[in-house]
This record gives C-alpha cells, sequence and structure tokens, in this order.
C-alpha cells in the first residue's frame, strides 16, 4: 500500500476523425481516463453546431416521445464525422415525423369517417323499420331545409318550430331526428339541436337507389374505410418500430454524451486528437482497448501543458473505498501528501467498535451492509464498523444489552470506567504520534524537510517526552530540551531580519501547539465516555424491563430500546468518529491540495422505451 495519492499522467490519442466519437466511448468504458482539453491546439469540433442538431432533435423527438421506437440493449459504436451523423439523424426524424404527423392526422379522420357510416347505417335501419325511405324524405326542395340529426338514445327534444316539420326514429343506439323547416331557420335548429349532444348527419350523392342498395353501399363504404384504417395501422405500426429512427436516437444520445463529456476533443486534419489523464499504469492498456474495438489509433504520455494540474487518485483497493468519503470531507491529498484511505480502513472500524461495543448490534449492522449496500454503496462502511462492533462486543460481553450471555474476554465498561476511558486516549496519542510522522513524510516530499526537523519535530518530542514522563518522571527533561531545540530552531529559519521578533513568536506559537495537543488528546476520552454511555444506556433498558410483570411489555421495552440503540447510538458514533479523524487527526498533515481523478462516465447502455 503506497501512502502516496496515484498521480494521474497525460495522454494523447490520434484516431481517424470518423471513429471519433466511438474512440472517446471506449476511452470512457475503461474507467481510466479524464479527458480534458489540450490548450495548446486550437482547431475544435464545432460545438455549437453540433449541439445544435442534437437540440433539435432533442426538441422533436419530445413531442413525439410515445411513438419513438426503442433504442435496443446494444452500445452503439458510432462511427462517422459527428456533425454529419447529427445532421443525418435529424432529417431522419424530420421525415418520420412528418409522415407519423400524416398517419395520426388522417387516421382520425377515416376514423371519424367511419363513425358516420355507423350512424347512417344504423338510421336506415330505423327508417326501414318505421317505413321511411331516405330517399324520398331528403328529396331537394326550392323552399325547405331538411337536416338529419343522431342524438343520444331517450334524451332528445323536438325544436317544435311554427314552420317546421319534425320526426323522430328510433334506432339500437341512437335516436333519429328529422326536421325540414324554412332555410332561414336551419342556424337556429341546429342551435336548438346541438345543445342537445345531437350530431347532424350529412347525406352523401352516392347513398342512392332503394333500401337494399343503400345498404350495400355503405357495406360496401365502411369496408373500404375499415381497410384504410388497418394498413395505416399497420404503417404506423411499422413506424414506431422503424430501426432507422431507433439508430438515430441511439447516435443522438451518443453525442448528447459525447458533448457532456468529451466535447474538448480536438481535430487536426484528417485526424483527432482526443487528450486528458489517465490512471493507467501501462498506456498499452488503453492501446489494447482501442484495439479490441477495432479503432486504429497511436497513444502516447508526453509532457502536459503547462501549468495544468495533474490529478489524483485516493487509494481505490475494496477494502479501502467505503472510506474514501471520509478523506473527501476534508479534501483530496495532493501528490507531496500520504494518502490516508488505507489508514482510516483500520482506525475508523477501532473508533466505531470501542464506542458501540455490542455482538448484537454490531450483527444488524453487518445484516444491513449486507442487504443493502449494492443500492446504496455508502453504508458499505458498516460492514467493517459492524464486525469491528462484535469483536469489542465480544471483549465486553454485551449481546443486544445482555451481560449474562457471553462472559467478557477483558472486562465489562461499568466494572473498571478508569481502564475503559484510557485504552481510547492511549490509541488517540498513537494516531497524532502517526499525523506529525506523516507530516515529517510530506515535508520531505515537498523539500522542505530542513524546516520540519528544526521545527515540527520538536513538537513532537516535546509531546512524545511529555507523556511518557507521565510513567517515567525522569523524561520530562526531554520536553525542555525539545523547547530549547524548538526555538532556536524557528531563530534559525527566520530571515535575517527577523530574527529578534522570531523568538517570542516562535515561544507563542509553542505554546499554542502543546496546547492544542493538550486539547485533542483528552478529545479521545469521548470514545471511553460512549462506551460507558452505552453500557449504562443497555442497564437503563434492562433494569425497566425487568420493572414490569407483563412478558409482551418487557419484549417491548428490550425491542424498542435496542432499535434506539442501533439508531441513534450508531449515527451519534459515526459523527465522533468522523469528528474525531477530521480534527484531531487529519489536522496534523493533511492539507488537500490535490485535485481529484474523476474519470469519465461511461455512455449508459441504451434500453427500451
Amino acid at each position: 500500500m503506497s501512502l502516496r495519492p496515484l498521480q494521474a499522467r497525460w495522454f494523447e490519442t490520434y484516431v481517424p476523425r470518423d471513429q471519433t466519437v466511438h474512440a472517446t466511448e471506449v476511452l470512457a468504458r475503461t474507467g481510466l481516463v479524464q479527458l480534458e482539453t489540450d490548450i495548446r491546439v486550437l482547431e475544435r469540433v464545432d460545438e455549437s453546431r453540433l449541439r445544435s442538431f442534437v437540440d433539435h432533435f432533442r426538441a422533436l423527438a419530445a413531442t413525439h416521445a410515445h411513438d419513438l421506437p426503442g433504442v435496443g440493449r446494444q452500445v452503439t459504436a458510432l462511427e462517422g464525422e459527428p456533425l454529419h451523423l447529427a445532421n443525418l439523424a435529424l432529417h431522419c426524424l424530420r421525415v418520420w415525423s412528418a409522415r407519423v404527423d400524416y398517419l395520426k392526422a388522417h387516421l382520425e379522420h377515416l376514423r371519424d369517417e367511419l363513425h358516420h357510416l355507423q350512424l347512417l347505417a344504423e338510421c336506415l335501419e330505423a327508417m326501414d323499420r318505421a317505413g321511411l325511405d331516405i330517399d324520398g324524405v331528403f328529396h331537394k326542395t326550392r323552399f325547405l331545409c331538411k337536416c338529419l340529426f343522431a342524438c343520444p338514445k331517450g334524451h332528445v327534444c323536438e325544436p317544435e318550430l311554427e314552420t317546421s316539420v319534425e320526426r323522430i326514429v328510433h334506432g339500437k343506439a341512437h335516436d333519429f331526428l328529422y326536421i325540414a323547416a324554412l332555410h332561414e331557420q336551419s342556424l337556429q335548429i341546429r342551435h336548438i339541436i346541438g345543445e342537445q349532444g345531437c350530431q347532424q348527419l350529412s347525406i352523401p350523392a352516392w347513398l342512392a337507389g332503394d333500401m337494399a342498395q343503400q345498404k350495400q353501399a355503405l357495406s360496401t363504404r365502411q369496408a373500404h374505410t375499415l381497410a384504410e384504417i388497418a394498413g395505416m395501422q399497420a404503417e404506423f405500426k411499422a413506424l414506431r418500430a422503424d430501426p432507422e429512427i431507433a439508430q438515430a436516437k441511439a447516435n443522438i444520445d451518443t453525442l448528447q454524451w459525447y458533448l457532456e463529456h468529451a466535447a474538448g476533443t480536438l481535430t487536426a486534419g484528417a485526424y483527432c486528437h482526443v487528450t486528458g489523464w489517465t490512471t493507467a499504469a501501462d498506456v498499452r492498456q488503453l492501446q489494447q482497448a482501442l484495439e479490441s474495438a477495432g479503432i486504429h489509433a497511436v497513444i502516447r504520455l508526453p509532457a502536459p501543458p503547462a501549468h495544468a494540474e495533474a490529478p489524483v487518485a485516493t487509494l481505490d483497493a475494496w477494502w479501502a473505498q467505503p472510506f474514501q468519503s471520509i478523506t473527501a470531507m476534508w479534501g483530496t491529498p495532493g501528490r507531496r501528501e500520504v494518502d490516508p484511505t488505507g489508514v482510516l480502513a483500520l482506525v475508523v472500524p477501532l473508533l466505531f467498535g470501542y464506542m458501540f461495543p455490542d455482538v448484537g448490534h454490531g450483527l444488524v449492522l453487518v445484516l444491513l451492509a449486507a442487504l443493502f449496500s449494492r443500492r446504496w454503496p455508502r453504508i458499505r462502511f458498516l460492514l467493517p464498523c459492524g464486525l469491528a462492533a462484535m469483536l469489542f462486543g465480544v471483549l465486553f460481553g454485551d449481546v443486544f444489552g445482555f451481560q449474562h450471555l457471553l462472559p467478557p474476554l477483558w472486562k465489562h465498561p461499568l466494572d473498571d470506567p478508569l481502564a475503559i476511558l484510557a485504552v481510547p486516549m492511549l490509541f488517540g496519542i498513537g494516531l497524532m504520534l502517526l499525523g506529525m510522522v506523516f507530516a515529517g513524510i510530506e515535508a520531505r516530499w515537498r523539500g522542505e524537510l530542513k524546516s520540519w526537523l528544526l521545527a515540527d519535530l520538536a513538537v513532537l518530542l516535546i509531546y512524545a517526552s511529555a507523556l511518557t514522563g507521565l510513567l517515567l518522571p525522569q523524561a520530562f527533561w526531554l520536553s525542555g530540551m525539545a523547547a530549547i531545540y524548538y526555538l532556536v530552531g524557528s531563530v534559525l529559519l527566520a530571515p535575517a531580519d527577523g530574527k529578534l521578533a522570531a523568538l517570542p513568536l516562535a515561544l507563542g506559537a509553542l505554546l499554542l501547539s502543546v496546547f492544542e495537543l493538550a486539547m485533542n488528546t483528552f478529545s479521545f476520552l469521548r470514545v471511553g465516555a460512549f462506551a460507558l454511555a452505552h453500557a449504562a444506556l443497555s442497564h437503563a433498558v434492562l433494569t425497566l424491563a425487568d420493572s414490569v410483570e407483563s412478558l409482551l411489555l418487557q419484549g417491548s421495552i428490550i425491542v424498542v430500546g435496542n432499535v434506539f440503540a442501533v439508531v441513534m447510538e450508531g449515527l451519534l458514533v459515526y459523527v465522533q468518529t468522523t469528528r474525531l479523524v477530521l480534527f484531531e487527526f487529519f489536522t496534523r498533515f493533511l492539507r488537500a491540495e490535490g485535485r481529484l481523478f474523476r474519470p469519465a462516465p461511461g455512455k449508459p447502455l441504451a434500453r427500451h422505451a
């Protein structure tokens, strides 16, 4: 395990222009590249035009969201000039959408016509039963306006105009109202009848002959209209599964991803210049990925552009991943800083488990991590913390608060509170000493070892000798010698014109450092205090349960108490663990001056719409 974060290296890839998008996809899927623009090359992809094509496609597609075909589950290997591909996809969608709009409008017209034909057929049947002839009723006259209305069954009312003739015939699903009136009354008739929810029927010119001929003509017309509707529905169904549009949509999805994550790709002649940072151990990893996708490319690792800050990747081992988020709370360590993620994999579970020592509660945390870590990866830290809680539960002899189920391998917290408080203080002392050692390592990496040796080392020696003096009083003289060493070193490090003022400043800084170290050390008392509080709370819950006679009530108190302990205590313990790590450990060495390596996200697999 390396103490230093992994520094990414600058890479350049030259690929044929028509393979630009596909190449960026392949590189992104490796998870080893962070795409960035090389400011030294000026010729760029016309991003504004490309984005305009994509945006127009998206806007038009949104108006046909329910009609667009799915794009399948395959990853589209998009090859071709990005601008040409986007324009082609947009053109295909425009042609397709025009045909879809026409079919929808025509289908609506045909369905209206079919409905009208069905009403006419029903009217003919009703008039035939009533002994009426549609030709006789509707023959044209010079002075009269003749109207036929289809009305909801049982809801039609005659307008009762003075100069009109009305007749109602009853069909199976509708009532049909015939009105003959003066021409100037036609608007009044339509208004009155329309308010009743009736639909006016027109008598087409082709509906001629006797009743049998009329019925035959209607039947033929209905069959023809149904055939037209079926044909258009089949065409519409085919359009909704059009593979060309599915491909166009998949291409636009890929180009959208390209715009979001790789728009800084640069072009030069017939080749595309893809650049950025990589954490690949060997350039051959990227080369092989491109070759496996059928892409002929040249990759090299030159010097990065001037003033470009290389990103770094923190420890990514499976056992350290749950604790990357804690490091991220403070920031990203620079290349010349210690990456504490690996150390946290040991420190965080130990602190957490000591404050939350219970076999049963730890088992619950382990089960929660096992059940939900795939859905919520951030809770994976519960697994090592739960195991640590189980370990300390065995040492303290606690199982869901019960102390008699498991004999303690060490002692129960309430039996010796001073020992319970002393152990985490010793752990905290070791942790802070480790932080100061890390600061010395970083000083060497930054070329500041002399400054650390003349000043910060003295603080470490004062702290260590003072603590040792609590057990061996003769060690206290080392603290005095270290203090003098610190003052002398500070004066030596001061500029020539500031050495006189350096001594009192150094004395003040030394007193502040010693005071902070003392306070930080006492902060670890809270670890033991939480262990005692956990034991006291468990004891209180069991005492309360014993005070009632009902077995059901006893069980309820124990269950509620344990649920409270797991949820509330677990949350508080995690907060305290995080606080101790950040403010007592990280403050000793971690400046967080780095920039986190963020691999380009791979384009998501397309799914059926």
